[in-house]
């Protein structure tokens, strides 16, 4: 099973780059309000406060649960985007969908 785990001092270039590898058909992105990330930034940086929490994403997690964990853990909303043929799309009207699901119907595109 595909796993990744996440933690604090993980960058967010390094996170995303990370995440392609195992989704190659999605992109992760934080939700910053009024901030464009610097993607040399750790997730604890990002969380503008000390984070001791890590995790471990599988290709078995749900969108819902995903954010769910970034939002519990680092107080970071994410967005998942999925590639599609041409363009990439936003997965919220998906979002019950696995990372699995997700990245298969990108690469059925």
């Amino acid at each position: 099973m595909k796993t990744l785990e996440i933690y604090p001092a993980m960058t967010l270039v390094h996170l995303q780059q990370q995440f392609s590898k195992l989704f190659p058909s999605l992109r992760i992105e934080p939700l910053i309000e009024h901030e464009v990330p610097n993607e040399l930034q750790t997730l604890s940086d990002l969380a503008g406060h000390s984070v001791t929490n890590c995790f471990v994403l599988n290709g078995s997690m749900t969108i819902n649960e995903l954010d769910a964990l970034f939002r519990e853990c680092y107080g970071l909303p994410v967005r998942i985007l999925r590639w599609m043929g041409y363009a990439w799309h936003d997965t919220d009207d998906t979002s019950q969908w696995t990372l699995d699901q997700q990245n298969q119907k990108g690469t059925d595109a």
